[in-house]
């Protein structure tokens, strides 16, 4: 399915869901979760368990609160916003000393193998260079590269997610791509991140 068609669905599934269609909200679950896992998963250091549960939350509080949501644009986008606020909101109210994280009104993702998939064993070494480069790069441009690359989200989409305009999208984009393309790895690393969304989206 083409993301276009794909958004089209999202957007009718949508509509039903907000007027109380369980089977409509089902789907939208179905098409969403794997995306918004992978995210949590990201912003929550690697905690499947609790990356799990963020994600069963918002589906939650989305089907209790389903006749106030509005009409959207971007279902995705919608989520990842609503998804990003709620593990913010949720680092901050629990005990440090217990989940042992620093609490941050910015994320810190953290590129693994899972993302960065090579072929050919001989690639190891250039898998481990994009690896390190991506995992060096400051957080707002990590964020970006994994929502535009890997999470498949526009420019416009990846603005509300973060809270920034579409000009700081453009801008944290190209800086990261500057240096990819600075370190002679960034064509291999657009290859990478079409495969992986075409496997995983």
């Amino acid at each position: 399915m083409s993301d276009h068609a794909d958004n089209s669905a999202l957007t009718g599934y949508w509509n039903a869901f907000i007027q109380g269609d369980e089977q409509a909200f089902a789907e939208i679950h179905k098409m969403l979760f794997a995306m918004l896992y992978n995210y949590a998963l990201k912003m929550q250091f690697g905690d499947e368990a609790l990356s799990d549960d963020s994600v069963q939350e918002l589906f939650i509080k989305l089907w209790t609160k389903r006749d106030k949501l509005p009409e959207v644009k971007s279902v995705r986008a919608y989520l990842m916003t609503s998804l990003r606020r709620h593990i913010l909101n949720n680092i901050r109210n629990r005990h440090l000393a217990e989940l042992k994280v620093r609490v941050s009104r910015q994320p810190d993702i953290e590129f693994s193998q899972d993302e960065i998939v090579m072929k050919k064993e001989e690639d190891s070494s250039l898998h481990s260079k994009i690896l390190e480069l991506l995992n060096t790069l400051p957080k707002r441009q990590k964020e970006v590269i994994y929502l535009h690359y890997f999470a498949g989200m526009d420019h416009n989409q990846i603005a509300d997610v973060m809270g920034i305009n579409y000009q700081s999208v453009s801008n944290l984009k190209q800086k990261a791509i500057e240096k990819m393309r600075g370190a002679g790895l960034l064509e291999l690393f657009l290859i990478i991140s079409l495969l992986y969304r075409s496997s995983h989206l």
